[in-house]
């Protein structure tokens, strides 16, 4: 999709995950260095607020936003640096969760319904090419309680006690993901979801 030589942004790349995915093209990471005090952001080449990027305007053709977007206070000042600094017809591939709990404390501020999305996208000079929903209410429900139980652990700080506790329910957790992955296909309009998953093309 990212074709060879295009350049593309990640934008609140917090540790570079995706990076191995975009070798054949231009990558650069951009983030402000605050999300979570445990990651390593040796890899970033920009660190910037995301509302005010040094770059040239229309710099990029591709935009990637992971997981960021909860965390911003001003997410229009967000599309509209996204607007400036992309080219025409260049896309903003953003993911970012609907049901999940509050994470990097104290930066955590809103949950975005596709209706919302949408509008951002749309006021600020982008059209919707897909939005996706990833799962439904079987899924979510199961995302949710396999991902936070063993929270219960790392928030107090019994990390092998965690781990441990992961270990012993995965056995029986990945019966009910089975069967969650099948009930699923029941939910047609899928209201409650894990995350939106979005193509956005600049106008």
């Amino acid at each position: 999709m990212v074709e060879n030589g295009t350049k593309i942004l990640d934008v609140g790349a917090g540790q570079c995950q995706y990076k191995k995915h975009f070798s054949h093209a231009q990558y650069v990471s951009q983030d402000l260095c605050i999300g979570d005090k445990n990651w390593d952001y040796s890899c970033i080449d920009i660190n910037s607020e995301i509302y005010d990027i040094p770059v040239k305007s229309e710099s990029f053709d591709y935009l990637l936003c992971t997981q960021v977007l909860e965390h911003l206070k001003y997410p229009e000042q967000a599309f509209k640096e996204f607007n400036r600094i992309l080219r025409g017809g260049g896309k903003l591939f953003l993911s970012v969760p609907f049901t999940w709990a509050e994470h990097q404390k104290p930066h955590d501020y809103f949950r975005y319904t596709q209706f919302s999305l949408k509008m951002l996208a749309e006021e600020h000079g982008f059209y919707v090419e897909s939005m996706e929903k990833d799962g439904g209410m079987f899924m979510t429900t199961y995302n949710l309680f396999f991902e936070q139980l063993p929270y219960l652990f790392y928030s107090r700080g019994f990390v092998n006690t965690a781990r441990a506790f992961k270990i012993f329910l995965y056995p029986i957790m990945f019966v009910i993901g089975f069967m969650a992955y099948f009930l699923d296909k029941l939910d047609k309009n899928k209201d409650l979801t894990t995350q939106y998953e979005c193509i956005f093309v600049k106008k």
